[in-house]
């Protein structure tokens, strides 16, 4: 088997341990890193689903993380949700074992890459990530690829091809995105988020001046046109570029949207000109921009519109984006990874074409981000005929400003919007299952842990019908 990790990018490391590997993008590295002849182990705190199939998969998990359990790894990997004096942290340094972010890992195997691929922006990474990933893979080009989240037709997040096609997802929320240098970027979007990183939308920019900078042989920029943020910085930035998006001076360009029962449909335009009716199985039209960043960066590859129409019909999205958890005549239930008011907006507004009542649960993620956009999410969750709050899931901040939940709804109720209410996360499915009224479409928001409330909510529907 090819070894997809040459020695002089990670030393002579040979065994790594993964802390947290159950996260969605250290659990993909920890496969990559596997499949290209590693020895590989890790910890987290909790035992779930993602670390039993690590462990099926011939990758070492331990439980509990009150220990240093890395053995005789000569390589400790970590990502930002890893505090500094975490106990397996603090014991590697003092064993003078090499620690690396997990960006430094995967930026070094993505830079070595004989044609490599980065997807960054605020909004619709994760699937545009997958959509190319997928195609590529359908295509029969044999990519490896780094996806933050589980793509439903593969079940995973992760495909392990050969070392000299990379695709992968880049997160910006942390800065790391500053140490890739990509052949190709695809350039979702550009928003004011992750406030607890950034002073603010200049200070964000400033960052992706210097990834943008980074593009190289051929350095070509794929850009939403029309977001005015990116188009200023890839303008100024002098590379190579092509843009998609809804207005017809793009690239790739879409008419004549149609929502369909469960997904969208439209002519995409290349240069003005018709190329292909593209049908997708995903809803909103979100959807249609991720599928038009994706297509402009499969085109730039060489897949030809046959391909293309085919795999994207059968693409059936990526876990938690407006993934169907139950459906009935009477009830679908949805879950769904939203977390910043523009996402929420454009998930409801992709649920309200199902044209029936829609009730939201949402649970805000982060306080900083909570405080930040306050009036932003109480407008988003407005789409909704109903509104559920839930608790403020923190993801290891620290609430210094007394942030709660209750302000979104009191937001909310200020507008003159009064079917709005707090519910604790623990209480939600029962509260669900005694009030008959909520029915149409339910649906479960926020990239915390909202989802295990669908799951069990799914769950009690499925008991009570069978």
């Amino acid at each position: 088997m090819e070894r997809l990790i040459p020695k002089d990018v990670i030393g002579s490391a040979e065994r790594a341990y993964l802390i947290g590997i159950a996260g969605v993008g250290m659990s993909a590295l920890a496969r990559v890193l596997y499949h290209g002849g590693m020895r590989v182990s890790g910890s987290d705190l909790i035992e779930s689903g993602t670390t039993r199939d690590l462990t099926r998969s011939g990758i070492p998990v331990f439980i509990g993380q009150r220990e240093a359990c890395f053995g005789e790894s000569d390589l400790i990997i970590y990502s930002s949700a890893i505090p500094r004096d975490h106990v397996e942290m603090r014991a590697a340094r003092q064993a003078g074992i090499r620690v690396c972010h997990r960006a430094e890992v995967l930026s070094s195997l993505l830079n070595r890459a004989a044609t490599s691929v980065a997807v960054c922006g605020t909004h619709g990474k994760t699937t545009t990530t997958s959509m190319i990933s997928y195609v590529l893979s359908e295509a029969g080009r044999n990519p490896t690829c780094l996806v933050g989240g589980d793509v439903l037709n593969l079940g995973t997040n992760a495909i392990l091809g050969e070392s000299k096609l990379w695709i992968s997802e880049v997160d910006e929320s942390d800065r790391s995105h500053m140490l890739y240098s990509p052949n190709y970027v695809v350039l979702t979007n550009l928003e004011e988020d992750h406030l607890d990183n950034y002073a603010d939308l200049e200070d964000l920019k400033m960052t992706f001046r210097h990834f943008i900078g980074n593009a190289h042989n051929p350095g070509l920029i794929i850009y939403n046109n029309d977001d005015p943020v990116l188009r200023e910085l890839v303008l100024e930035s002098g590379k190579p570029r092509m843009s998609f998006g809804m207005t017809p001076t793009a690239d790739f360009a879409a008419k004549d949207i149609k929502m369909t029962a469960g997904g969208v449909e439209f002519d995409m335009c290349e240069a003005g000109f018709f190329a292909t009716r593209l049908r997708l199985a995903v809803p909103g039209k979100h959807n249609v921009a991720n599928a038009l960043a994706a297509t402009a960066l499969l085109t730039a590859l060489g897949i030809d519109a046959d391909s293309l129409e085919t795999a994207m019909a059968r693409f059936r999205g990526v876990r938690r984006r407006l993934e169907v958890k139950w459906s009935s005549d009477e009830l679908v239930v949805i879950d769904d990874y939203a977390h910043h008011p523009t996402e929420v907006e454009a998930s409801l507004a992709a649920l309200r074409s199902m044209r029936r009542p829609l009730t939201v649960i949402f649970q805000p993620h982060r306080y900083s981000r909570t405080r930040a956009f306050l009036k932003e999410f109480a407008v988003a969750l407005e789409l909704a005929d109903n509104i559920i709050v839930t608790d403020i899931y923190g993801a290891g901040e620290i609430n210094v400003h007394g942030v709660h939940s209750e302000l979104i709804v009191e937001e909310i109720a200020r507008r003159g919007f009064t079917k709005a209410r707090f519910v604790s996360r623990a209480d939600i499915p029962s509260f669900l299952e005694s009030h008959g009224e909520f029915n149409g479409v339910i649906a479960f928001i926020g990239a915390g842990n909202i989802g295990e409330c669908a799951d069990e909510f799914a769950s009690r529907i499925q008991l009570t019908t069978a």
